[in-house]
């Protein structure tokens, strides 16, 4: 093996990759990241559930095939100068790293052992703008639950129909919803969860363009195919629960709030909560045509309101504010709306007209 190419580059591919390598693997050969040169250099990285391929192009005089410690090889290649980087295999399973005036030398592994990535079929094929994909994970990604012991809810439901795309995670105390038109596809009805893990990581990948994002289903596993990189993963298995059953049919109370501000006033009122418990509830007050914001703390308290368009009787309901806080920074609209059902109940947060968006927040019990 032996080729030549811009640290840069060779950089970028390696910080991907990596993510999908788990350094205490059980499995020896997984802990390294796979190199293989041929007509162009891939890197591959893999942890069993999911696997992250990189290609790019370098300067070849070899081929070969090889396993390297993926982090001794990442700090190597970030802490080198910048610029052209050669690199070749030498005599006693050594490879040799050449920068400038610096020089490393490692081992590597034999590739022989390490697991072929299983592609999934371009059959169940969807395509969506990266900068819309990653807005659609970015506002439903905080809501994924961290319940092991409902594994079904540790990831994203996607729901495919036509060219409508549906996103939605749910935990034991909110529910995030995004609804997204994508090009038309020939899916009806078609629905797949993805770990909310694995798209922590496709989120790091994609930019806010139109490079286009292909993804494809099969009955166990999805692939991303995103410029130069793949990412296969596992599906997270079972079924997804019936979050419409959740969501308040009709509210008794209607609020369209100014989110900025609204958002400004929660944020306040955190400084007060975080110095002393996080746990402790913002009070919302709905009343005649004023939403007021107040908060206790043992370091103090806090009082604000802002005029509102209220529809409905007078409302008190507490809230956490960190909760609130992850939908509110996920919409963009000047106003929402804000429906109550009662002071136990849920409250959802929608848009003044469509369906982009839903989010649904469960109170805190207050005390009199």
């Amino acid at each position: 093996m032996k080729f030549s190419c811009e640290k840069e580059v060779l950089l970028k591919s390696i910080e991907i990759v990596s993510k999908a390598i788990a350094p205490n693997n059980p499995v020896d050969i997984l802990k390294g990241m796979k190199i293989e040169v041929s007509d162009n250099i891939k890197l591959t990285g893999s942890d069993g559930n999911i696997s992250i391929e990189s290609v790019f192009d370098a300067d070849i005089e070899e081929g070969g095939t090889l396993i390297v410690d993926s982090r001794i090889f990442y700090d190597i290649i970030r802490n080198i100068p910048d610029g052209k980087v050669k690199l070749y295999t030498s005599e006693n399973n050594e490879i040799k790293i050449i920068c400038e005036n610096t020089m490393f030398n490692i081992l590597y592994l034999s590739s022989e052992g390490y697991p072929e990535i299983s592609k999934v079929e371009e059959s169940n094929n969807i395509r969506i703008y990266s900068k819309n994909f990653k807005d659609i994970i970015k506002n439903t990604l905080f809501a994924v639950s961290d319940d092991e012991s409902k594994p079904i809810l540790m990831g994203i439901c996607f729901e495919i129909n036509k060219s409508n795309m549906k996103a939605v995670a749910i935990d034991r105390t909110r529910l995030a919803l995004r609804n997204q038109i994508i090009p038309e596809t020939s899916l009806s009805d078609f629905r797949f969860v993805v770990p909310g893990k694995v798209l922590s990581d496709v989120l790091k990948i994609l930019k806010d363009d139109s490079t286009i994002v292909d993804i494809f289903i099969d009955e166990s596993s999805v692939m991303f195919k995103y410029d130069s990189f793949t990412i296969v993963s596992r599906l997270l298995q079972g079924e997804f629960i019936d979050y419409n059953r959740l969501i308040p049919p009709e509210p008794s109370i209607t609020a369209q709030i100014n989110v900025k501000a609204f958002r400004e006033m929660i944020e306040r009122a955190s400084i007060i909560i975080n110095y002393d418990d996080p746990k402790i509830p913002v009070v919302l007050k709905l009343k005649n045509s004023e939403i007021t914001v107040e908060c206790i703390s043992k370091f103090g308290n806090f009082c604000e309101k802002i005029d509102v368009d209220k529809y409905g009787e007078d409302l008190r309901i507490g809230v956490n504010s960190r909760l609130i806080l992850n939908a509110l920074k996920c919409i963009e609209d000047e106003y929402a709306s804000f429906e109550f059902t009662n002071m136990r109940g849920p409250f959802v947060i929608k848009p003044l007209e469509g369906d982009s968006y839903l989010y649904m927040v469960l109170p805190m019990e207050l005390k009199n």
